[in-house]
């Protein structure tokens, strides 16, 4: 017989009796190769929800803050003939809370959330009834934002002030402007170049009568060796239709505000660093009452060590800037006010923070048709977490 043949035929009767046992044995045939799939398919899909979550984890941030005040205040009149002098301690609270996601590559959005409505201020007084606190939306934006700012970034939106302020003096640290800006912070060799402008809706009357605001702002950062930093620059706030609306103490009252500002920092010249800093504003549009300045020192920096501790000096006569925006602190907030502000920060651990600050400040400006003067001893406490 041929031999080829036999083992043909012995090799197909072998691979039958194996098809045959394995058909027999169905925990082989069925059971374990599906089982195997399905716990791959679990591990697989596990994996995709991990991953889907550290995704989502490295994109979204949140953050918060929560800051209880004492304030003592002790304001007298010093108009002959009225009654303006009061003594009080005040309790308030302000919270903020907000959520920032990368939404791609060059596209940034923000949601804030804070205590009160107020333009300037996010401080709510404690004292009402026990009712609960009114909440506003004080970030909503989308950011344009293409290779890390490369080319700066258009902001649209209600959005945190876009243009740089060297003091509070007529932009209260609290005010978000709400339309659309452009910022760049780039450098040309070791020189820092900032930039800045934008066109905001104040109000809407849903009318010709709209209140809106243009800004445009340049400034240069120039370093002296590792030691010194010096910042000058120059600021345009251009309203449109104010004397339509309330945010100025008196009628028929524009505002085309011309601003100069100026830093010189020092850094391990004397045994802690030490910043110098003012600004100078003149509105242009009205003739009388319509200046003002603030310059002081500061040493330390809170938000790059343990303490900080400053002081400045403002005056910032009637007309110079809208009152809504300035300062909220300084002479029970407004223009038309002048004198001393000294004010501390300690951080106790990254997340603690307690402040102080002493304000002796006046009104010696008329707001309304008879001129009036009073003076201000304030004295904040502050207790803030973040997180």
């Amino acid at each position: 017989m041929n031999t080829k043949f036999v083992y043909t035929i012995s090799a197909a009767v072998a691979f039958s009796a194996t098809v045959f046992a394995a058909t027999q044995d169905t925990s082989i045939a069925e059971s374990t190769p599906s089982d195997s799939i399905l716990e791959r398919l679990a591990a697989l899909e596990q994996n995709q929800s991990t991953e889907t979550q550290s995704s989502w984890a490295s994109k979204v941030r949140v953050k918060g803050d929560i800051r209880y005040r004492f304030q003592h205040v002790d304001s007298e009149d010093k108009t002959t003939g009225s009654d303006l002098s009061t003594s009080k301690n005040i309790q308030r609270i302000r919270a903020r809370l907000g959520v920032y996601a990368d939404v791609n590559d060059f596209i940034e959005a923000g949601i804030g959330l804070r205590t009160g409505n107020s333009a300037n201020s996010g401080n709510v007084t404690l004292g009402d009834g026990f009712d609960g606190m009114d909440f506003s939306v004080s970030l909503a934006y989308l950011r344009l934002n293409p290779e890390d700012g490369k080319y700066g970034a258009v902001t649209m939106g209600k959005m945190k002030q876009p243009w740089k302020s060297s003091t509070d003096l007529i932009w209260d640290s609290d005010v978000n402007p709400e339309g659309l800006a452009y910022a760049y912070n780039g450098k040309a060799k070791n020189t820092g170049l900032i930039t800045s402008a934008g066109y905001f809706k104040v109000i809407d009357n849903k009318s010709e009568t709209d209140t809106d605001l243009a800004t445009l702002q340049g400034a240069v950062v120039q370093p002296f060796g590792d030691k010194i930093k010096a910042t000058i620059g120059a600021s345009m706030y251009y309203y449109k239709n104010v004397s339509t609306n309330n945010i100025a103490y008196a009628d028929d009252i524009a505002y085309r505000i011309g601003e100069g500002f100026a830093e010189l920092a020092f850094k391990d010249i004397g045994p802690i660093p030490f910043k110098l800093y003012g600004n100078f504003v003149n509105n242009t549009a009205e003739q009388d009452e319509n200046q003002g300045y603030c310059f002081g020192i500061k040493f330390g920096d809170a938000k790059k060590g343990k303490w900080e501790a400053k002081y400045d000096y403002r005056d910032l006569e009637l007309h110079a800037a809208p009152s809504v925006f300035a300062d909220s602190d300084f002479a029970d907030g407004g223009t038309g006010v002048k004198g001393h502000r000294i004010k501390a920060k300690y951080n106790f651990s990254k997340n603690l923070q307690a402040g102080f600050a002493y304000i002796y400040s006046e009104r010696t400006t008329q707001r309304t048709q008879t001129p009036y003067s009073q003076q201000f001893n304030s004295l904040f406490l502050d207790l803030m977490v973040k997180f």
